[in-house]
């Protein structure tokens, strides 16, 4: 297996009680996330723990997530512990059309990544980076991730960026330059992930499905996956990508869904998980990877809910 470093946030998920609004909800269990971290805990759990750069804060969320990270087999080199609050995320419960995600506490703490702190070294024994997009939503983190990423690249390593735009994270002001920042990120990756919900309010393009992957090719992956939800996900290839130039689809498991809130996360690590293993069939990738996100819809957390390899591959066995 690659050896692999993954980069980007770790947070508190707040899940709420049944409600139809967080108004009615009388209260919330919480849970570990962050959309690097929760793909940094599915390749441990696919037996391909990553590398993992990630800032904690210093009160007791910051040390239940430091302990959960040392269950999930993360080695701690490059996890750094920063004196503030951590970063805690509200979940909206299921069925409200307004805002997904709310985000408390100390940005700086969980997003403001020193560009002089990047893990150059690590780079050197990587084949494999992969980068979350909130980190772009902090002046820090937004020259941390671009720095990493130009790295990355120039080191020879395969570049992985989830757009994940955030619009609530990002003040008028700022809006150009996050956005001026996916794009150059997108410059030096060479796989990106996206759906229409980050491309669209991230000005990247009006098109969904294969049309949006097309477009995104064109900031400079040589791969663009997007993920459709319960639909599935495809991936569109240049010609410069290990595949060539083609369009592969998987539409996905039909599955009684409990919580969807890691299920993009849960998809990206075992999309990763298999690409850097060497496995050049898209379809196959592509199958993989929504089996594991099928699984991780099942069971209430982003993290927690994630599944180990064994259980995916039973899981693709029996659907066969």
């Amino acid at each position: 297996m690659a050896d692999i470093l993954v980069a980007g946030e770790t947070l508190v998920d707040l899940l709420p009680d049944p409600g139809e609004t967080l108004h009615d909800v009388d209260g919330f269990s919480h849970r570990p996330g962050g959309a690097p971290a929760n793909v940094a805990v599915g390749l441990s759990r696919l037996g391909a723990a990553p590398s993992f750069w990630t800032r904690l804060g210093t009160d007791p969320f910051g040390g239940f997530l430091g302990d959960t990270l040392d269950d999930e087999g993360i080695e701690s080199t490059h996890v750094e512990r920063v004196a503030g609050n951590t970063t805690l995320a509200v979940v909206s419960p299921p069925g409200v059309d307004d805002r997904r995600f709310r985000f408390y506490g100390s940005r700086d703490v969980t997003f403001g990544f020193d560009a002089d702190a990047i893990p150059t070294a690590a780079l050197d024994d990587c084949s494999w980076v992969h980068l979350g997009g909130v980190g772009l939503t902090h002046p820090d983190g937004r020259a941390a991730m671009r720095r990493l990423a130009a790295a990355a690249s120039e080191r020879g390593c395969t570049v992985s960026f989830d757009v994940n735009y955030r619009p609530d994270l990002v003040s008028e002001g700022e809006r150009e330059a996050v956005r001026d920042a996916i794009r150059a990120v997108l410059a030096d990756s060479d796989v990106a992930f996206a759906s229409d919900e980050d491309v669209e309010p991230a000005g990247l393009s009006s098109r969904e499905g294969a049309a949006l992957g097309r477009d995104l090719l064109a900031f400079g992956p040589h791969t663009v996956v997007v993920t459709l939800g319960a639909a599935g996900a495809l991936a569109v290839g240049s010609a410069d990508a290990p595949w060539g130039d083609v369009t592969a689809r998987h539409d996905g498991f039909s599955v009684d869904a409990v919580d969807a809130t890691g299920a993009g996360d849960a998809f990206t690590s075992g999309l990763i998980a298999q690409l850097a293993a060497g496995v050049t069939d898209l379809d196959a990738a592509l199958e993989f990877a929504n089996a594991t996100a099928a699984l991780s819809v099942q069971d209430r957390g982003g993290m927690t809910a994630l599944p180990n390899r064994e259980t995916v591959e039973a899981f693709r066995e029996s659907e066969r």
